[in-house]
């Protein structure tokens, strides 16, 4: 029987066919699935021929990855080489390293002696660059700036995993130079905020170090 009722018609079909939601409407949520059931299937093959190819190269998608062999689960970073005139950039680089992995908690960070990985680095270059400048012409602010060369060496088989040199930190390090009302620098205020822009940056190649070793990237 034919429903002469317009009012339940538009009731059935607003039911058959409920309304896009507005997000939908813009065309951007629907961009990458346009290809439908195939593209989906699509990707998840390939999804899941890398799952399958990882595991028989030695390296696991879950829990440690990237250059961390089967069955390493701790590592040693020895003290960074101070190859720099900068007293102590070695001192806050390990630090930095040391805190990243602790913090990562995938790997233990123990002792040289118990570890089945050692990462070992030498700080290269302390760089600092004038920014800006007073109206007399003094330095107003300096960025900072490490480089560092590392190797990760399987201490179960002597063997080097990975070296890279040149690994420098690349977000904004900067420190201002301060001065007092005469127009003298203020040693004291300008000491810590270059302190503090050393440690930005040391955290900063350490955050590429944890994620080379443990992402591969």
């Amino acid at each position: 029987m034919r429903n002469k009722n317009p009012k339940n018609s538009s009731i059935l079909m607003s039911e058959t066919n409920p309304p896009v939601p507005p997000f939908e409407k813009g065309g951007r949520r629907g961009d990458w699935t346009k290809g439908g059931a195939g593209g989906f299937s699509g990707l998840f093959a390939i999804f899941l021929v890398l799952f399958l190819l990882l595991p028989s190269c030695g390296y696991r998608l879950g829990g440690t990855g990237g250059l961390v062999p089967e069955g390493a689960h701790s590592i040693a970073v020895p003290v960074f080489i101070n190859g720099t005139h900068e007293p102590y950039v070695d001192t806050e680089v390990t630090r930095a390293v040391v805190n990243e992995f602790l913090a990562d908690g995938r790997l233990r960070v123990v002792s040289l002696e118990s570890a089945d990985l050692a990462l070992r680095g030498k700080v290269t270059k302390y760089e600092v660059t004038p920014l800006s400048y007073t109206v007399n012409s003094y330095v107003q602010q300096y960025r900072a700036k490490l480089t560092v060369d590392v190797s990760l060496e399987d201490l179960r088989s002597k063997k080097i995993l990975w070296q890279e040199k040149g690994i420098a930190s690349v977000f904004i390090s900067d420190y201002p130079v301060t001065y007092d009302a005469l127009g003298q620098t203020d040693i004291r205020l300008t000491k810590i905020a270059k302190e503090a822009a050393i440690q930005k940056a040391g955290q900063d190649v350490a955050l590429t170090l944890r994620s080379r070793v443990l992402e591969g990237f």
